[in-house]
């Protein structure tokens, strides 16, 4: 049974594209505010103010822009935004520093995404602070998370992750 590793090899590593931004490339537009989802709404609002500014936005525009930002219109693509860390070294990892205790925390790579077990929204708290170290979430946070959510912060601290 011999196989094509070539053919195999191009099948299966296909680029698939996903419908981010064009302009920001960062976010999945959510078609709240351009139909066609080819803006985040973020970008879309930058560039309908800028047609306002030059004043060439049409009414219906005006109207939208207007309700996007009373917060009428809540758009989606902003919300499901990932924190991101500052730092980069030389081999790709990432790091950052907890918000409340400046103790040095690594990131998930090349992606520059803070771990889940240091993002806030995680642990379903709300919090001013997005990333913490694990003894900050458990000595501010821990009453008010969920029982599920405090069986993986303790497994999360037995198996020694800061």
């Amino acid at each position: 049974m011999t196989r094509n590793w070539k053919k195999y090899r191009k099948q299966k590593h296909q680029f698939k594209g996903g419908s981010y931004c064009v302009s920001c490339q960062q976010k999945k537009p959510c078609g709240l505010l351009d139909e066609e989802k080819k803006y985040c709404c973020a970008c879309y609002r930058k560039i309908l103010e800028e047609l306002e500014w030059d004043r060439l936005l049409v009414s219906s525009a005006q109207q939208l822009l207007n309700n996007y930002r009373w917060r009428v219109i809540i758009c989606e693509c902003l919300g499901g935004e990932k924190v991101r860390v500052k730092y980069i070294s030389s081999d790709g990892s990432g790091w950052t520093y907890c918000e409340r205790c400046e103790k040095t925390i690594s990131s998930a790579g090349h992606h520059r995404v803070v771990k889940n077990r240091n993002d806030v929204r995680f642990w379903g708290v709300e919090s001013e602070w997005k990333i913490l170290c694990l003894e900050c979430i458990g000595k501010g946070f821990y009453k008010e998370m969920s029982g599920g959510r405090r069986k993986v912060w303790r497994e999360y601290r037995r198996r020694g992750y800061v």
